[in-house]
């Protein structure tokens, strides 16, 4: 059931709310620049002080922090206002579609009396009623299920989609439809909200249908919106009011400059503070408009009933002599699901019939409920009262769609939280550069101003933005590539069909890698980064123009090109940037702002796929991919031709094997197990669960694509704060192997309790234990790897290498193996038979793996 804010209440556009949050970007944007030409003139200085014009370092520091918290806020209050906007329209729907079914109800009354659709007359009448209860309706028809207009009042309103939709149940309804569980479709125009309702002749068989469309009002100066945006202002500048106080009157400069990240605690806590009073009101206010437009929707359906009811007591009949009154009452439980039960009590409060969705239950006396919703009846407009009807609703089901507006407001709360992190972490180093010394080589010459040993800190805001951008569509890929094909992903082999474009992104990715490295020891690391952004933004646009699966699948390509590219020389920046003892933490500290983009793109992008299409996600996710572009030309810019890179890329590249050693290496019994039994299996699951065959699970239960981005939120919670403290036990522990071992039992259970248990829940577990897998194996398999001995003869970076890409192979393989079996075995049977091969293959590495103690 999808029911949302109340139909006078809509929310800003959210091209306004994109406007307000890019101009707070361009303002964090110029004040990047700012500091990169300061750093640049910094490492181009002969003293060893900063220079003599940048005389307000406390100054700078507090607009940091201030543009911090604007940033932070306006991403939560875009998120909030396209909850809330999301919500609007599904209400409106929803209103729309209650009223249409009635409508519906007395048509195919007269459709089973033997009455013809096409020759059903009073039709023009019945649409017409309709304004009385619609006063925003545009126009309303009745049409056949060719497309044929029977009759219609206003603008007749644009069917052909909405029809196809209904004609097939069983296929995905197409690109902007949503379809309700009563069978209704609805779709987003221009100037309204277009609603269809099937008409049947039996209970398979589509005779027509019954359109509505309504206005979407403008409700941009509505109490709600004013209330909302008023808070958001308030909490802002409170905030930014409490940080000026702060570094004014408490901190001193030198502590500033000294105090490392503890200088950000209590940045971190107004923050907090500020985006938690928001989220306070904003969850009251998602709980509040739930309950009223339940109460809204309820009195629409109660008015009708008692409109009937009123004109059989107009006939002169008495209430306790009405017969056959619970047939209707339990019509119109069944018909929304929030309505419990239904009373028709007369005078004294006595019952006289009851009835619930089941049909007439027993006569007898209850006690009254505070909540029930009462109708008095009367056999004329200025008669006495004769009886009343009553509607009591169902506490469960309200409590769930509480709940569910709770979930809702938290996605929103832990992605800006998220965002705000990060933020704060780059606000971390443009105050180190603020008080910095620039740090030369023994020569004199300038080698950077960041310290060595936090060159991930650099990478990390990029890396953050750029797995933003490419992980917006993640949460509907496979549903996207359905909705291309031409039978809507009902034909034989449609499963492996729909994993095409994801293979084709991880193969693309895998080449882009392999060659990555070649262009870095030629062109440098800015190279393949700057180029593979730009390949992605092409990548991006193409997928948004893509009207075929193949154009697609070809689009997705150029992403994959792109990624490969992007990350690789990212990652050859922290190699060549980093000392070698401190290359593991900087390592993980990109890839924890990797999985940090990740999970908060893809809970964003399956938000604004909601209110804006396939397609939007698409043009978005290309338009973002500038800010990582930014990045890297003011936070890595100034490192592009530092000396002593030659000498460190030497030293990391890999030596150039044999195709004779590397058959060799894929042979041991360590090396090649640990690639067979671990990193190719695990590959293949993590792809193939998160990002194939999760969101066509979910479609498939019912859910929207918004859960599967919350259910992706959970992988990345994991990994980023779950993932370092078993990498620290995984260091300490005497026996890698245990822990890959233990990594790969959990994720093959997660992927087999889907075989046993099914629903959001389910999913959730499942992603979760694989991201667990994820954290118990992934920080022991190099320490394990750069262990063996036939590592150490081959070359550890070569080696490193080889892992690499076999992981990129086990993430192209994932889609197309789970694709296959799910065209074979279903959804649960492929991940199943996927778990079980997980889980075969941990066993083999268990037992033929060499255990190897500390070295």
């Amino acid at each position: 059931m999808r029911v949302a804010a109340a139909s006078a209440v809509e929310s800003v556009p959210l091209s306004a709310i994109v406007i307000y949050y890019c101009a707070c970007v361009l303002l964090f944007i110029e004040k990047g620049m700012a500091w990169a030409t300061h750093v640049q003139g910094t490492m181009n200085a002969d003293a060893t002080t900063r220079p003599a014009g940048r005389r307000h370092p406390l100054r700078d520091v507090l607009l940091a922090c201030i543009l911090v918290l604007l940033l932070s806020q306006a991403l939560i209050g875009a998120l909030s206002l396209s909850a809330l906007d999301r919500l609007v329209i599904d209400n409106t729907a929803e209103r729309v579609e209650l009223l249409a079914g009635q409508t519906s109800a007395q048509i195919q009354t007269g459709m089973r009396l033997g009455k013809p659709l096409a020759q059903y007359f009073g039709l023009s009448e019945m649409l017409t009623k309709l304004r009385q209860h619609l006063p925003d309706l545009l126009g309303a028809s009745v049409v056949l299920s060719s497309g044929q207009v029977v009759a219609s009042v206003g603008t007749g309103p644009q069917a052909a989609s909405l029809l196809k939709a209904l004609r097939n149940p069983g296929e995905d309804p197409g690109v902007g439809i949503v379809r309700h569980p009563s069978g209704a479709v609805y779709q987003t125009v221009a100037h309204g909200v277009v609603v269809a309702v099937p008409l049947m002749q039996s209970n398979t068989e589509m005779k027509g249908a019954v359109v509505l469309q309504v206005r979407r009002q403008d409700t941009r100066n509505s109490a709600l919106m004013t209330n909302n945006l008023s808070v958001l202002a308030i909490s802002t500048l409170g905030a930014a009011i409490i940080l000026a106080l702060f570094f004014r009157f408490v901190i001193p400069l030198y502590e500033l400059a000294s105090a490392g990240r503890a200088r950000l605690l209590v940045p971190l806590l107004i923050l907090l503070l500020a985006q938690g009073l928001y989220a306070v009101y904003t969850i009251h206010t998602f709980r509040t408009v739930w309950v009223q437009v339940t109460r809204e929707n309820t009195q629409i359906l109660g008015r009708g009933l008692q409109h009937d009811l009123d004109r059989v007591l107009g006939f002169g009949i008495a209430p306790d002599h009405l017969r056959g009154v619970d047939q209707p009452m339990a019509r119109l439980a069944a018909s929304f699901p929030v309505i419990s039960e239904l009373r028709l009590l007369d005078t004294d409060g006595r019952i006289l019939n009851r009835a619930n969705a089941h049909g007439a239950m027993p006569v007898q006396v209850s006690s009254a409920s505070d909540d029930a919703l009462t109708f008095p009846l009367k056999a004329k407009a200025d008669g006495p009262v004769l009886a009343s009807l009553q509607i009591l609703p169902d506490e469960l089901v309200i409590e769930r769609g509480v709940h569910a507006r709770i979930l809702d407001a938290a996605t929103v709360v832990a992605v800006a939280l998220v965002a705000a992190i990060e933020l704060l972490l780059l606000l971390t180093l443009l105050m180190d550069r603020a008080f910095a010394v620039p740090v030369r080589a023994i020569t004199g010459e300038p080698v950077g101003l960041d310290d060595p040993s936090s060159v991930g800190s650099l990478v990390r805001p990029v890396m953050f933005g750029f797995l933003f951008a490419l992980a917006l569509p993640l949460s509907f890929l496979p549903i996207y590539a359905r909705s291309l094909l031409p039978d809507g992903g009902s034909g034989q082999g449609a499963a492996l069909l729909m994993a095409l474009p994801i293979a084709a992104e991880m193969a693309c990715g895998l080449l882009t890698a392999l060659l990555a490295g070649r262009l870095i020891d030629r062109r440098g690391w800015q190279f393949p980064v700057l180029t593979g952004l730009l390949i992605a933004v092409a990548g991006n646009l193409a997928c948004a123009a893509a009207g075929s699966l193949i154009t697609f699948i070809l689009a997705r390509g150029l992403v994959g090109l792109g990624y490969g590219l992007a990350w690789m020389g990212l990652q050859g920046f922290v190699v060549i940037r980093s000392p070698a003892a401190y290359r593991g933490r900087n390592m993980a500290s990109v890839v924890a702002g990797l999985f940090a983009g990740h999970l908060s793109g893809a809970a964003v992008g399956a938000m604004i796929m909601q209110q804006l299409g396939f397609s939007a996600v698409f043009v978005i996710g290309a338009v973002l991919l500038v800010l990582p572009a930014v990045g890297v030309l003011t936070l890595m810019w100034p490192y592009r031709h530092l000396p002593g890179q030659h000498e460190v890329r030497s030293a990391a590249a890999p030596a150039v094997r044999s195709w004779v050693a590397l058959r060799k290496l894929l042979a041991t019994r360590d090396f090649g197990m640990l690639l067979v039994g671990c990193v190719v299996p695990f590959s293949i699951a993590q792809v193939g669960l998160l990002t194939y065959a999760l969101p066509l699970y979910m479609d498939a239960q019912g859910s929207t694509v918004a859960s599967v981005g919350r259910i992706l939120m959970l992988y990345g919670f994991c990994v980023i704060y779950v993932g370092p403290y078993m990498g620290r036990m995984a260091d300490r522990s005497a026996h890698k192997k245990y822990w890959i071992a233990a990594g790969g039992l959990v994720g093959s259970i997660g992927l087999l309790s889907l075989h046993f248990a099914s629903g959001i829940l389910a999913a959730a577990i499942a992603v979760v234990l694989l991201a667990l897998a994820s954290c118990l194996a992934g920080g022991a398999q190099t320490a394990y790897m750069l262990s063996l001995n036939h590592v150490q003869n081959y070359g550890a970076g070569a080696a490193t290498s080889v892992m690499r890409a076999a992981d990129k192979f086990g993430q192209m393989l994932g889609p197309l193996l789970v694709g296959g079996l799910f065209a074979s075995v279903g959804i649960s049977g492929g991940l199943a038979v996927t778990g079980v091969l997980y889980l075969v293959a941990t066993l083999a590495f268990m037992v033929f793996a060499p255990r190897l103690g500390r070295r």
